[in-house]
């Protein structure tokens, strides 16, 4: 049979192809949600939507703007970040392109430790600043230290916007510390034509290293990307968020730095599916861990617990307001109408609410709906085990 990623002949039963790395065994488990309204999921304005990886294609999600209530500002290329630090050269591809790479991958790499991987994952970052001027290397810095993020690849992005999403971070770190340890990247990324209107995703297992003939053990990057068409053109990403705010497709008060929120939300509620499952990383996978590893993939590709986490907030809220016949949906659906999301087969993706929810959290606190704070008060029970 063929690799779906790079057409490569492989044999059956064959689990990675040997040519890209690419996880054939969980192509059934397509979680290529690009359609809501239009496309599929990543969070701010334009017709942000989606990107796939394997198991990152398939496992992936993403924050992007439905076409509802959404425009071009037209001003594409005009903005000041094409400004450069002096005496420092950042060889963009052009105005609104990174030239970082977050989804290169190791073969024939051996890997014994936990050591071995994150200083790995830490060269590969490190390889790919040395044009980047020294103030943003600073607030990059800054979030590996504090957070535990392996890698923080922002190059080109202005400082203050920098500083903007490391408050969005420090806010929910400092909130949800069962959070830390299990992110790796947070890098920028060149959107696609497939992902025009993606503005951020998260993927807990993009297969980032691995030996010859399938070896293990295999390194697994667990990364946040940002679209560098939005987060650097700082004027079209707060356009489009403002439009989507104004249509309820996102929570009321968003900014340009929040769908960071939406996406840490997926990765808390990963981190909980984590905890349920007595598992304690994803970083390595070994022929002894790979059942599990795959277990929780389809888990999260199905949406199994985040709805079981779903519905016992529903459930709380019920008991605490009787004799209301708010319907599960319409429960959810108060929160936004992203809260509400589906993918192609017309099935509703759990994980979007309880990201939707977390994310009306952070923005609006005691004034958030009250689906979102019931949905958090679960979020945390599940995350502190």
């Amino acid at each position: 049979m063929r690799c779906s990623k790079c057409g490569n002949f492989i044999s059956e039963g064959t689990k990675f192809c040997t040519q890209c790395g690419h996880n054939v065994a969980i192509d059934n488990y397509n979680f290529n949600n690009k359609k809501i309204v239009c496309f599929f999921v990543s969070i701010c304005g334009l017709v942000l939507i989606v990107i796939g990886f394997v198991i990152y294609n398939n496992q992936n999600s993403h924050y992007y703007f439905s076409d509802i209530g959404t425009e071009k500002t037209g001003d594409e290329g005009l903005l000041g970040n094409d400004k450069k630090e002096e005496g420092s050269v950042v060889p963009k591809k052009n105005s609104f392109e990174t030239v970082i790479v977050y989804d290169k991958k190791y073969t024939g790499v051996d890997i014994s430790t936990k050591a071995d991987a994150v200083s790995l994952i830490e060269e590969d970052s490190l390889s790919q600043k040395k044009s980047c001027p020294t103030s943003i290397k600073n607030v990059e810095n800054e979030m590996i230290k504090k957070y535990g993020v392996y890698a923080v690849n922002l190059c080109e992005m202005s400082v203050e916007f920098a500083k903007e999403i490391e408050k969005v971070i420090e806010k929910i770190y400092n909130d949800y510390p069962a959070i830390r340890g299990n992110l790796t990247n947070l890098t920028l990324y060149n959107g696609t034509m497939d992902d025009q209107g993606v503005i951020a995703a998260y993927g807990p297992y993009f297969p980032f290293a691995y030996g010859n003939d399938d070896s293990y053990p295999r390194v697994y990057k667990m990364q946040m990307i940002l679209n560098s068409s939005y987060f650097l053109n700082e004027k079209r990403l707060q356009s489009s968020v403002s439009s989507a705010d104004a249509h309820g497709w996102f929570p009321p008060n968003c900014t340009k730095a929040s769908p960071v929120a939406h996406e840490l939300g997926h990765y808390l509620s990963f981190v909980a599916m984590m905890k349920n499952y007595n598992i304690d990383s994803m970083l390595i996978e070994t022929k002894e861990n790979y059942a599990s590893h795959i277990e929780i993939i389809e888990d999260f590709v199905e949406g199994n617990f985040s709805k079981k986490m779903l519905t016992e907030a529903y459930e709380n809220y019920k008991r605490d307001h009787k004799g209301n016949k708010e319907s599960f949906d319409d429960f959810r659906g108060s929160i936004s109408g992203y809260a509400l999301a589906k993918n192609d087969s017309g099935d509703f993706i759990y994980d979007e609410t309880i990201a939707e929810a977390f994310h009306d959290c952070y923005l609006n606190g005691e004034n958030a709906k009250d689906a979102s704070k019931y949905i958090e008060q679960v979020l945390k029970k599940y995350a502190s085990k």
